[in-house]
């Protein structure tokens, strides 16, 4: 949870829910589990947030294009900061990408650490609860799942592998039209 609390590619929305599934099959306990998920993100939105608040917004810019995060991205963010102040922090932790870009601009503006942190830890702990408990009840509801999952993942199955055949046969007639350009134009 550290490495998506520091704006990473690690989502937790797939890692808590299997977090759940192993509370579920007793492997974890569930507060322990809670409690782990939240300090990892409390600590990587902290590096973040410091990235923001001692190096600023060139340094946020700089570090982002190694994760992919644009100006374009960063000032959505920051207006979302701008338009709803401290209590953005706590509401974009439900929010996809908002989650962990919002403490860039919150450091920039040199939000007070413990206001941060307060309202971060709410948001965390709330979003790691939910994801949790829905893997605890995904095991609970295992065999229907994958009764459900048996009758449907054949039919994605075809319909990716059509995609792919489609795809690929569109790249070879774009490659066939550039090397012969002439040919494409008698046809």
């Amino acid at each position: 949870m550290t490495l998506e609390g520091a704006t990473l590619p690690v989502p937790s929305e797939i890692i808590l829910p299997v977090t759940g599934f192993l509370v579920y099959n007793h492997t974890l306990d569930f507060w322990p589990a809670v409690a782990m998920a939240s300090l990892g993100g409390l600590v990587g939105t902290m590096i973040d947030f410091s990235i923001g608040y001692y190096l600023g917004r060139p340094a946020v810019l700089r570090y982002g294009r190694k994760i992919r995060l644009s100006e374009r991205h960063l000032m959505i963010v920051e207006g979302w900061f701008a338009k709803h102040g401290r209590a953005a922090v706590l509401f974009a932790r439900f929010v996809p990408l908002l989650r962990t870009l919002i403490a860039f601009p919150a450091g920039v503006a040199k939000m007070r650490v413990s206001k941060f942190l307060a309202f971060s830890t709410i948001g965390i702990v709330i979003w790691d609860i939910v994801l949790i408990y829905l893997g605890v009840l995904a095991g609970q509801n295992y065999s229907s799942i994958v009764k459900g999952l048996d009758a449907t993942l054949p039919l994605i199955g075809y319909a990716a592998l059509a995609g792919v055949v489609l795809a690929l046969l569109f790249l070879t007639r774009k490659k066939r039209e550039r090397e012969n350009p002439n040919s494409s134009a008698t046809n």
